[in-house]
């Protein structure tokens, strides 16, 4: 069974290494390399002509847009995966523009990696988009999701009101909002905050 080659670049010492782990007890793929260095990555990648390439949104010096970009130039032949904790709709579109075979979120199993991974490399689907699971786009259709009450509550949110004093400021009782909290990140699978205000942007607001 041929083996396909997979280079990352990221900014974190200890994800690097996991996923060189991991990588390195999958059949049917290897890490051929890896650097936190956007230079040192594109001389990597025009030597090694890697078979997948993950780019880490957040470089030193750099950012993965800009990244993907010239490492495309270098190496076209690759299949490249912009790889962040954002799930931000025109990061994702854009990635998609400079020719991204994929948008994953850091939050994804590894399992679920390889499985992507190997639909993209044999032609099964032509991008992964991780934020089709939580629906967001640019055309606004995304505002329905959440009620009036549920934005206007993630909103106050994201501006770091506590549950008390956004029970206050509406004149609602502390349950209620804890109930519209838990419903609010239910609805957009979100985890915390950061998730919310991602979402947020995501609407334009």
């Amino acid at each position: 069974m041929e083996k396909r080659s997979i280079y990352l670049c990221d900014d974190h010492q200890l994800f690097l290494e996991s996923f060189e782990i991991f990588i390195s007890l999958q059949q049917g793929y290897f890490c051929v390399g890896h650097s936190d260095d956007a230079q040192k990555a594109s001389d990597d990648i025009a030597s090694l002509k890697p078979d997948i390439i993950l780019v880490d949104y957040h470089m030193k010096e750099t950012n993965g847009l800009q990244l993907l970009e010239k490492l495309r130039s270098l190496h076209p032949d690759a299949h490249y995966f912009m790889l962040t904790m954002r799930r931000d709709a025109a990061l994702r579109n854009r990635s998609s523009e400079l020719g991204a075979r994929g948008y994953l979120l850091k939050t994804i199993g590894a399992e679920e990696m390889i499985k992507i991974f190997d639909q993209v490399c044999s032609g099964e689907i032509q991008f992964y988009d991780s934020l089709s699971k939580f629906t967001i786009d640019t055309s606004g259709n995304n505002k329905k999701k959440l009620t009036d009450r549920e934005l206007e509550i993630a909103r106050l949110v994201c501006q770091e009101y506590s549950s008390e004093k956004i029970a206050l400021e509406l004149n609602l009782s502390l349950h209620t909002i804890n109930t519209h909290r838990k419903n609010i990140l239910r609805k957009i699978d979100a985890k915390n905050a950061i998730d919310l205000m991602n979402y947020l942007k995501s609407l334009g607001g």
